[in-house]
């Protein structure tokens, strides 16, 4: 059976008191004065803390985008390094057949076929060199364009300060 609760009308005392004593007199254990346990209590009950809202379903959270695969461009061939190889393959083919040509002449002279034959074989070869020279020249700055696409990419992952 839930109790009684109510105040000493003289000295403010709270008290307790089982139902079955409701409308009758009882003697306050504070004061001694003489007081009638009421029939209901006279003290509300204390509230209780309100519910706490129900958090705001949360949206949902979308799915980090894939980054872009990341791509380096190829190294290319030099279109000028190219040129130069085929014209040094020219004259590197066609110097000795021109020596042999101005050698045969029916003069004898087989001394202006070899300086045709040589001339021709150290300027393909120069041409040859020039080429090569032009072509890691072209390769080296596409592979420090490379490093440098490497580098901005990794200062762009890295936290703002």
């Amino acid at each position: 059976m839930p109790d009684i609760h109510f105040e000493c009308p003289k000295c403010k005392q709270t008290l307790d008191a089982p139902e079955e004593l409701a409308t009758q007199l009882i003697e306050c254990p504070t004061c001694k004065e003489t007081i009638e346990v009421p029939v209901r209590s006279q003290r509300k009950e204390a509230p209780k803390p309100p519910e706490p809202p129900k958090p705001a379903p949360t949206p949902p959270t979308p799915a980090p985008a894939t980054p872009k695969k990341f791509e380096l461009p190829p190294i290319e061939d030099s279109m000028v390094s190219g040129l130069l190889t085929l014209i040094a393959a020219l004259e590197l083919i066609g110097s000795p057949i021109a020596g042999l040509i101005i050698g045969s002449d029916y003069n004898g002279n087989t001394a202006e076929g070899w300086l045709v034959f040589l001339s021709g074989v150290i300027s393909g070869l120069i041409l040859l060199g020039f080429a090569r020279v032009i072509q890691n020249t072209s390769e080296s700055s596409q592979r420090l364009r490379r490093l440098e696409m490497l580098m901005e990419r990794d200062y762009d992952k890295k936290p703002a300060a």
